[in-house]
């Protein structure tokens, strides 16, 4: 046994680590394991055998019996006994380096991103300044200080990702600095040793000094997908077959990306999607719709077995679109009670509810159900639009108060909040709602002018829905 793995490690702890070791083999908890207690008989066979680990001590014809109670040996037990030990002991390494005072900060990450993960929102709020002033009052210039910086600008990123109200950069633009200032120091520190080892060494000239993506791009199947989602964002105008290239690349190289990876690349590609559905290219509400289904089956909406706001939302908003009101209300239903952060009042639980009595045709109980969804967020928006919708089904006298009311908010309000493109697609869905609510029936002229109208608008919000009410005059 002198010559093992498991001694290697053993010899490599401390005096103070094998007692500590010894104490969480002989607790308790450690003692629900199976064959926990001839575990400890070897580790205590071996402890004894310290300082010198002889090779008469650890023979393992002297250390079988004194563990097991077999009168015959059995091929491969020590074996695996020594095995499973090893792992402990692994374990405790891992642990306590990463419990040593030297990675305080780093626990503190960690923990917050623990908080954020399991739903503490708030925790994980108050978790974050605490970290930032520690690094504050530790703040001397080394590698490691930009990377805990990188990892904390991480942990915000991720933390507004997952509460989206399309308000700020969700952080991105810290990330992407504290990136760049890890990335340039540390890459300069590797070059530097470079530069001096080549003073010593026979090393050749360094053609790749500065750095050059190209060629990385040739070798990086991610990196290549990356840039080119990079130049589809930088577009004004996306364009139709670049976002039918990305998902075919996307599906053919599955098994080759990671989950995590995998899960981001698809975000893109629904953005992408999305954002062509809002510029007029209705056939790809199917398309989204199913990838929604698949990404879902995934697990790519999901963190935990729950799902963001937004996702419960813009799922069941895509459904209703492609027609599919049976699978929108039973994904409701499904995970009402799976919201990340919870939905303690029911909001958005009844405004999916009122979306799908909607597109059933049963206005009154969709009415009934609409929340009342604070200004302040995002998704009041959602609940106005819907509920134009159905005083314009209902014929309503308050359909003009409404309409007055919402352009109001958004000409006074919504500029604090909302991105000139959502201001001016809600803008363009009053005006063309307001020509279709004036227009006489059976005008069939009239009818082809206002979806004309509708289609030749770049943003506009429920798009689909006013051409099938404009076409409806004819």
């Amino acid at each position: 046994m002198t010559n093992t793995y498991l001694l290697e490690i053993i010899k490599a702890l401390r005096v103070e680590e094998r007692e500590d070791v010894f104490l969480y083999l002989k607790s308790p908890y450690f003692h629900q394991r199976t064959l926990s207690k001839e575990i400890l008989a070897l580790y205590q066979v071996i402890l004894d055998a310290a300082p010198a680990f002889s090779e008469t001590d650890l023979d393992r014809k002297r250390v079988y019996p004194l563990i097991f109670n077999d009168t015959a040996v059995v091929h491969g037990k020590l074996d695996k006994l020594m095995s499973d030990l090893a792992k402990i002991l692994k374990q405790y390494a891992i642990w306590s380096r990463c419990n040593s005072t030297e990675n305080e900060l780093q626990n503190q990450i960690d923990w917050a991103s623990w908080l954020r993960e399991r739903g503490l929102g708030k925790r994980f709020q108050l978790a974050i300044p605490k970290i930032k002033n520690q690094q504050k009052e530790n703040a001397q210039e080394s590698l490691e200080t930009y990377q805990i910086a990188l990892k904390i600008a991480k942990e915000e990123h991720e933390w507004e990702s997952e509460n989206n109200h399309f308000k700020n950069d969700l952080n991105l633009s810290n990330l992407i600095y504290s990136l760049d200032a890890y990335y340039f120091n540390y890459r300069t520190e590797l070059v530097n040793r470079f530069l001096l080892q080549q003073k010593a060494a026979q090393l050749p000239d360094m053609e790749w000094m500065e750095a050059n993506v190209e060629e990385h791009q040739r070798t990086s199947l991610l990196l290549n997908i990356a840039q080119k989602i990079q130049v589809f964002l930088q577009k004004k105008v996306p364009v139709i077959n670049e976002f039918d290239a990305l998902l075919d690349l996307l599906r053919k190289n599955e098994q080759m990306l990671s989950f995590q990876l995998k899960h981001q690349l698809y975000a893109y590609l629904r953005s992408f999607c999305g954002s062509l559905i809002n510029d007029g290219h209705l056939d790809l509400i199917p398309i989204l719709h199913l990838i929604h289904q698949e990404n879902l089956d995934a697990g790519y909406l999901t963190w935990d077995e729950k799902i963001p706001l937004n996702y419960y939302l813009n799922l069941v908003q895509i459904a209703i679109r492609a027609g599919n009101h049976v699978w929108a209300r039973a994904f409701t239903e499904d995970y009402k009670d799976k919201i990340i952060g919870g939905d303690e009042e029911g909001l958005f639980y009844k405004l999916n509810i009122a979306t799908c009595l909607f597109s059933a045709g049963q206005l009154e109980d969709a009415l009934a159900q609409i929340p009342q969804i604070p200004s302040s967020s995002h998704y009041h928006m959602m609940e106005r639009l819907l509920e134009l919708k159905i005083y314009y089904e209902l014929h309503s006298d308050m359909l003009d108060f409404k309409i007055f009311a919402f352009r109001k908010y958004i000409e006074r309000t919504a500029p604090k909040s909302l991105s000139a493109k959502l201001r001016e697609m809600n803008l363009n869905f009053l005006n063309m709602l307001i020509q279709i609510n004036q227009s006489p029936p059976k005008d069939k002229k009239r009818s082809e002018r206002l979806v004309a109208r509708i289609q030749e608008k770049k943003a506009i919000s429920e798009r689909g829905w006013l051409i099938e009410k404009a076409k409806e005059l004819g």
